[in-house]
């Protein structure tokens, strides 16, 4: 667990916010509903299925499956739901503090779909005999997530140390390759995770798109453009001004609140054709 600063509470059960609670409500609700269904009530794996993550059929139109794929946790063990709860409970919490509600809800939006969507774009890109070794066809999870959380958290609080299991000390800096590295423990053991390998570096980039800094870089080069565009702009009409006054004919003299000139001389106000200026 992440050492809190003392304004958030006590360090072993921080508070949570709002949109952290609500976000854990739904995920726990969700898969204890369809724990129950599966093993008590019959509901088949079609209606879970119906969910998913699956690359054909939002391609063919199922695009809610892009958002529901992160909030579905196996409903056949409790170690999935309880990771994804756990990384919630201690790392949405300090963020939705230091962000605020607006943005965290935001930032776990894009953490549902941007995953989803990278998951989608490597199905496409790579031949069905290698992308089978990547995802199954059917994906779900909030894993993707959790890498995000973690990601932007220990970009957000550089040098800061997470005990794990509340033991062992583990700098952010590790955090950060712990979420980059575990997909790659799934492909030495030849084991497709639940979210997909893709979707779970997705949530890593997505994290720092979206979280690595305030603002995020994702809005610094958002803001650094526009700037670009609004100084192009300025000088495009700055240049357009410069050409009008020389079509007009027209110069600019001293008049108005200027001083007068204590010694003008014979030819003081007129031009270069010699002509007087007014």
């Amino acid at each position: 667990m992440p050492n809190y600063p003392a304004e958030y509470g006590p360090p072993s059960l921080p508070r949570p916010g709002k949109v952290t609670t609500l976000a854990m409500c739904l995920v726990g609700g969700l898969w204890l509903a369809f724990a129950i269904g599966v093993h008590w009530a019959g509901v088949g794996a079609d209606v879970f299925e119906l969910f998913c993550g699956n690359t054909p059929l939002i391609l063919h139109g199922q695009v809610w499956r892009v958002l529901t794929a992160a909030l579905l946790q196996a409903p056949n063990q409790g170690w999935h739901v309880f990771g994804v709860l756990l990384t919630l409970y201690f790392f949405a919490v300090p963020l939705e503090k230091s962000w605020g509600r607006a943005r965290l809800t935001r930032f776990l939006l894009a953490l549902a779909i941007i995953p989803a969507l990278v998951q989608v774009f490597f199905d496409i890109a790579l031949p069905p005999s290698a992308a089978r070794y990547f995802a199954e066809p059917f994906w779900f999870g909030g894993f993707a997530v959790c890498n995000g959380l973690v990601v932007a958290w220990s970009l957000q609080n550089r040098g800061a140390v997470v005990r794990l299991y509340g033991v062992l000390p583990i700098s952010s800096h590790v955090m950060i390759w712990m979420a980059l590295g575990s997909p790659l423990v799934y492909l030495i053991f030849r084991e497709v995770p639940a979210e997909g390998v893709w979707a779970l570096y997705g949530g890593c980039f997505a994290g720092w798109l979206l979280g690595a800094s305030t603002p995020s870089p994702l809005r610094r080069y958002w803001l650094q453009f526009r700037l670009g565009r609004l100084d192009a702009e300025a000088e495009r009409e700055a240049a357009e001004r410069k050409k009008r006054l020389g079509r007009s004919g027209l110069k600019v003299i001293d008049g108005g609140r200027t001083k007068p000139d204590p010694d003008p001389g014979p030819e003081k106000g007129r031009g270069a054709d010699g002509r007087w200026l007014n």
